[in-house]
């Protein structure tokens, strides 16, 4: 977050904050994210909603590695709920 306020972790202004303010900060900045896509006709939101490379444009599905194909959704799910297999 103080990233896009381009505030280091230790200047004053940064230290100031307290966990509220961060929060107070992360919230708006949903909910201004969230207000840019409403403006934006379907086809263009669906384009800006989707995960793209920052290198070469590419869509992140696309891009080797992205996917783990050793992931086991089952067995995720089992473990999440406490089952042992």
């Amino acid at each position: 977050m103080l990233r896009a306020f381009g505030a280091l972790p230790t200047e004053a202004r940064a230290r100031q904050m307290r966990d509220r303010d961060y929060l107070w900060c992360l919230t708006h900045m949903v909910l201004d994210r969230e207000e840019e896509l409403e403006r934006l006709c379907p086809s263009c939101r669906i384009q800006a909603q989707q995960g793209l490379c920052p290198g070469c444009g590419r869509p992140v599905e696309s891009v080797e590695g992205a996917i783990n194909p050793n992931f086991d959704p089952a067995r995720f799910a089992a473990l999440g709920k406490g089952e042992a297999t």
